[in-house]
């Protein structure tokens, strides 16, 4: 910053010097002009040198607004002033800005991080979504893509069509009708407004099990697959691809409920033990009603006792109210 002040000075003695004719001034007004503003620009110096540090860009830009500040000013004085004073005022006023522009960088980079934090909150990173065959034949994905609770394109890998065609096409009847309700929910996904959807033709030939290639897929799209499939959950997470399970969202989504609380429901069948009855909440919670076999087909009111927590989900224990 030394040499930057020395250089600044001797441009100011340099310019008055060679602008004395020009300015109506003699050589001694001249150098008097140059050590005046000198003088004030250290003095501005000192009052402001508790300041922080700035980069060069910052004082450039600190000098043209001050500059234009003092255009202003002297536009404004122009009858009272005379063209010296105009030199001198620039002078004073343009290293007053590049000295405030340089010690104040970290104000300028904190405005501009702000401002590149707000832009970068307002774009969405849509990371795309993979989507097997298991979760095409669950059907479910249809209904949350409709709720937009997930953003970003999905994407159905034409190895997955393939193999959903193959179950269509299938002589079993129950298969032929997992791969037709594949299809319907491909459609379905394929019209509706909310996301993207798309159907990719990347293949990778060296990979023989379709997991395998969605895997690789995700890898290479940087995406996530979805699935309702424990195997490939597995395999992908080995693999570090992050997954969406259907289940552990049917899962999360299921009614709380606590002892004592009341509900009613229908009871649709008998339970394991003597005298059960058992029905099922929206969510498809099992709930045992003691004393309800002779209740089925009826809706009644049931108060829970207990909850128990299995592999396959969870089990509501209720007695009749």
């Amino acid at each position: 910053m030394w040499l930057f002040r020395l250089i600044y000075s001797i441009f100011i003695f340099a310019v008055f010097i060679f602008f004395r004719n020009t300015l109506d001034i003699d050589i001694y007004y001249a150098i008097t002009y140059a050590i005046g503003i000198v003088l004030a620009i250290n003095l501005v110096e000192t009052l402001i040198v508790d300041l922080k540090s700035m980069k060069v860009a910052s004082g450039f830009v600190g000098g043209l607004l001050f500059l234009l500040i003092a255009f202003v000013v002297m536009t404004a004085l122009e009858a009272f002033v005379n063209e010296a004073f105009k030199m001198a005022f620039y002078f004073v006023f343009a290293y007053l800005g590049i000295f405030i522009g340089y010690k104040n960088n970290n104000l300028v980079e904190t405005l501009i991080n702000k401002m590149y934090k707000k832009q970068s909150k307002s774009k969405v990173v849509e990371i795309p979504k993979v989507l097997d065959t298991s979760t095409l034949i669950d059907g479910r994905i249809a209904d949350i893509v409709e709720t937009d609770l997930i953003e970003g394109k999905l994407v159905i890998p034409m190895f997955v069509l393939k193999e959903l065609q193959n179950i269509a096409d299938s002589h079993d009847h129950l298969r032929r009708q997992k791969g037709r309700r594949g299809l319907n929910i491909l459609k379905r996904l394929q019209e509706q407004k909310h996301i993207p959807t798309e159907v990719s033709n990347e293949d990778f030939p060296d990979l023989g099990s379709v997991d395998e290639k969605l895997v690789a897929l995700a890898k290479k799209l940087e995406g996530k697959i979805i699935t309702t499939d424990f195997n490939l959950l597995k395999v992908a997470e080995i693999q570090n691809v992050k997954v969406l399970n259907i289940n552990s969202l049917a899962l999360a989504l299921r009614q709380t409920v606590l002892p004592g609380e009341e509900l009613t429901i229908t009871i649709l069948k008998e339970g394991k033990e003597h005298s059960q009855g058992v029905g099922y909440l929206e969510d498809g919670t099992m709930v045992v009603v003691e004393h309800g076999k002779n209740h089925i087909g009826e809706q009644v009111n049931v108060e829970v006792t207990s909850l128990l927590q299995t592999d396959s989900g969870r089990i509501i224990f209720t007695k009749m109210k």
